[in-house]
């Protein structure tokens, strides 16, 4: 061979972040004037350093080549031995390269940081703390996670209690604070404890943290229910007018049944009536007149005409009122205000005056049980009720106890409620 090298050492030991160094005695060995390289192969190549890297020799000339390892302080580098090997390469016999192989034995360290989050946990029944654990070391090792505070008003649960830390890797640890006493009322009480880690050939690590503790029913319980009390109240006071106000059903108000006695030549005779009088409508239209509906000035007073118009048989006018409150933007059709006829003999409805004291907007209609009698818009009904239907023979009902006259009422007002009623008269028949 053109070349020959020799390593003094084949074991070197370095701290992490020293240096330690070895020798190689390299020979030129051929007869002519060589140039040799030197080169570091292995995962130690980049912590090492070789001097000189290259040389020129004289036939049968030697050198000393320095290898100097220094591996940095750092997990990157794991403690324990690391394989290497020097090649010579030699220039005019690229084929009779040597190479020499050694070890370094890298010595372990032990660094370990620890930080808790959160330092200050806040809660009325338990605190919870992650310890995290740092092993910026270069070798794998065990620690021992303990908790106390100096009051004594705390328990504790660790999981993991002794944890194994790997060489650059974060281990997380779970630290459950629990008070041994708790109150209902009151401030936040702090209760300040601390973490110890306790590191194996080194100094213990100490984390201080703390817990919060709070009432059992918190203070914005208390205003929380003030706020809802008040609101109750509040409920209770509207349902309360709501319910002394006059109930409003589907039937509407109950009307008022008036008979008005009608006087004939012969004799008065006393109707019979169900509830107080109030205002009478206009008279009823013979009978041999047309039929339909017709409107006539004038609310009319008391009085009767014969049934036929011979004067042989006696008619009594009684009146009675329907009075409507009909909400907008109701589906299912108009709203339905009832009268239901008391016991007693039958009546004939001859005439209806409808009022709009509100000038509402909408529909009425006059029914008989599902017969639409007559079908106004509340535009055309006056305020103060002015004009009357007249029903004419063909259109005037005949209602028997038990039976319903009806208003339905559509109503198309914008926001208010449409109140709209009828006064109706009707003639008792014999």
């Amino acid at each position: 061979m053109a070349v020959s090298a020799t390593l003094r050492t084949t074991s070197v030991e370095v701290q992490a972040g020293g240096a330690a160094r070895c020798h190689v005695l390299v020979r030129n060995n051929s007869a002519v004037v060589d140039q040799f390289v030197f080169a570091v192969r292995g995962d130690v190549r980049d912590w090492t350093e070789v001097k000189p890297a290259r040389v020129n020799l004289m036939p049968h000339q030697e050198i000393t080549v320095e290898l100097t390892f220094s591996p940095p302080r750092s997990p990157e580098v794991l403690a324990g031995e690391h394989a290497f090997a020097l090649q010579v390469s030699s220039r005019e016999d690229p084929g009779g390269s040597v190479v020499q192989e050694g070890a370094v034995l890298v010595e372990p360290f032990t660094e370990v940081d620890a930080a808790i989050v959160p330092v200050t946990s806040s809660s009325r029944r338990r605190g919870r703390h992650t310890i995290a654990i740092d092993n910026k070391g270069n070798h794998p090792h065990g620690v021992e996670v303990t908790a106390a505070d100096p009051d004594s008003k705390l328990t504790f649960k660790i999981r993991p209690h002794a944890p194994r830390l790997e060489p650059g890797t974060a281990t997380f640890v779970r630290v459950l604070a629990r008070p041994k006493r708790y109150f209902w009322k009151g401030q936040n009480r702090h209760l300040p404890f601390q973490v110890t880690v306790i590191v194996p050939s080194a100094a213990p690590i100490e984390v201080d943290g703390g817990l919060d503790q709070g009432p059992l029913i918190p203070q914005r319980f208390f205003w929380l229910f003030s706020i809802l009390l008040a609101i109750l109240l509040a409920l209770v006071v509207i349902v309360t007018a709501l319910l002394r106000q006059r109930p409003v059903s589907i039937a509407g108000p109950s009307p008022t049944f008036t008979p008005t006695p009608t006087p004939t030549p012969s004799t008065t005779r006393r109707a019979t009536t169900t509830t107080p009088p109030t205002t009478t409508a206009p008279r009823t239209t013979p009978s041999g007149g047309t039929g339909g509906v017709t409107r006539r000035p004038g609310t009319g007073g008391t009085g009767g005409d014969g049934d036929g118009g011979d004067g042989g048989g006696q008619v009594n006018n009684t009146t009675f009122t329907i009075r409507a409150q009909a909400f907008p933007g109701v589906g299912g059709g108009p709203q339905l205000f009832a009268y239901v006829v008391p016991d007693g003999p039958r009546h004939r409805v001859t005439s209806v005056v409808l009022r709009n004291p509100s000038a509402d907007v909408g529909e009425v209609r006059v029914r008989h049980g599902d017969r639409v009698i007559a079908t106004v818009d509340l535009a055309d009904v006056d305020r103060d009720g002015s004009d009357a239907l007249v029903l004419g023979p063909d259109r005037s009902p005949l209602v028997a106890p038990g039976e319903q006259v009806i208003l339905a009422v559509t109503c198309r007002n914008a926001r208010d409620a449409c109140t709209p009623f009828g006064t109706f008269t009707a003639a008792l028949v014999r």
